[in-house]
């Protein structure tokens, strides 16, 4: 059996935390997992409780924070401390005998390579971001794509659209794999009994994400009574300021059809109750794991069609995908999603369907494996 470590910078419970979870949580039958985190959090206490072994090497939170687009007179200082830290990591892989680096986020590709060289250790970045503008400066994004190049020696992206940003040549090892789902919970249905209709946006609270868009779409359906938008999500790194000006503008405008629910914890249970399910990225989504879980409910999805939704969404079939960051666009096609509940109910149970035959967490795990043999026997 393998023995993987898989090192994150954060414990937060996020898109690619909870993506972290799904797999290891479904691969001890293949993989014995280290997961080595920078800090405390829910995905260290989740994973304990599952038996998973956890290490926290502590990394300072100014630099766990750090902004992934800070290009200034801090950068070097920065660097020496990832630096030292990756450092720090070596001696633990080389006492636990790992034969494979995993790292699930930039900022641990980063300091997780130190870690890996250093040991001598073949190395994996799991890349779930888009690297490029607008989500990160040109030159940071450049960076990246150069040192994706050179520094793994595989790289596996959560959606086709993300390695294609990357721009990685035709002898890298790669390995696209979606973010897979564990349970199915959803038997179609689509159109809830309820007296209103609900529709939820899940996520964490960006101005990437869209939220201010689904605002102003609100504003525009608030002369009809049956619309209520829930808001499923927190601000987790250092989007407080965005979060507030949502709340501002929630009061300025009188939005009483809107709900901003904060953390939920069962998020399945949420979206049982939920009608439509819409996702307002406005820049490329890197893959969109809440449109599957979405899906899985049993629910009809409305997304950007841009990035990994155009993944998952087959437009007619499942949901619709709508250009990004228009307002008038998103009101328009709620209200279509409203008045057409034989078509909502059809979307749902190709959803459902989709899911099944193409985001299971059991494909995930199985690529995932394959990947990690295949690599391994090439080095």
């Amino acid at each position: 059996m393998l023995k993987v470590a898989y090192i994150d910078h954060t414990a937060k419970w996020s898109g690619g935390e909870v993506a972290l979870f799904n797999v290891l949580t479904n691969i001890g039958e293949h993989i014995e997992p280290l997961v080595i985190l920078a800090e405390e959090g829910t995905l260290a206490e989740r994973l304990r409780e599952k038996g998973i072994d956890v290490r926290v090497v502590p990394l300072d939170e100014s630099i766990r924070s750090r902004n992934r687009n800070a290009v200034n007179l801090g950068a070097p200082a920065a660097a020496i401390k990832l630096l030292a830290y990756g450092r720090r990591l070596a001696p633990l892989l080389k006492q636990e005998k790992v034969d494979c680096v995993h790292t699930n986020s930039l900022k641990s590709a980063l300091y997780g390579t130190i870690a890996a060289k250093k040991a001598g250790i073949p190395l994996i970045w799991h890349i779930r971001d888009h690297i490029g503008a607008p989500y990160l400066k040109p030159v940071v994004a450049k960076v990246i794509r150069h040192l994706s190049r050179l520094l793994p020696n595989g790289v596996i992206a959560n959606s086709h659209s993300t390695l294609n940003a990357l721009d990685l040549p035709s002898s890298k090892k790669t390995l696209v794999v979606h973010c897979g789902f564990g349970k199915i919970i959803g038997n179609g249905i689509g159109n809830r009994n309820q007296k209103d209709f609900n529709v939820l946006l899940a996520g964490r609270l960006a101005h990437w994400k869209g939220q201010h868009i689904v605002l102003e779409a609100a504003r525009m359906l608030k002369q009809d009574p049956r619309v209520k938008f829930w808001l499923a999500g927190d601000a987790l790194f250092g989007e407080a300021e965005y979060k507030e000006e949502l709340l501002q503008k929630i009061e300025r405008d009188e939005l009483t059809n809107v709900s901003l629910l904060g953390h939920v914890e069962d998020i399945q249970g949420l979206m049982g109750t939920a009608n439509l399910l819409i996702h307002t990225s406005i820049t490329p989504e890197p893959f969109g794991q809440v449109i599957v879980e979405g899906m899985a409910a049993g629910l009809p999805v409305i997304a950007s069609n841009e990035g990994g939704p155009v993944e998952i969404v087959v437009p007619g079939e499942t949901g619709m995908l709508i250009q990004p960051g228009d307002p008038a666009i998103l009101a328009e096609s709620i209200t279509w999603m409203l008045e057409h509940p034989e078509d909502r109910k059809r979307m749902a149970a190709n959803g459902v369907k989709r899911v099944k035959e193409h985001f299971v967490i059991e494909n995930t795990v199985k690529d995932i494996v394959n990947y990690y043999k295949g690599l391994l026997t090439s080095i």
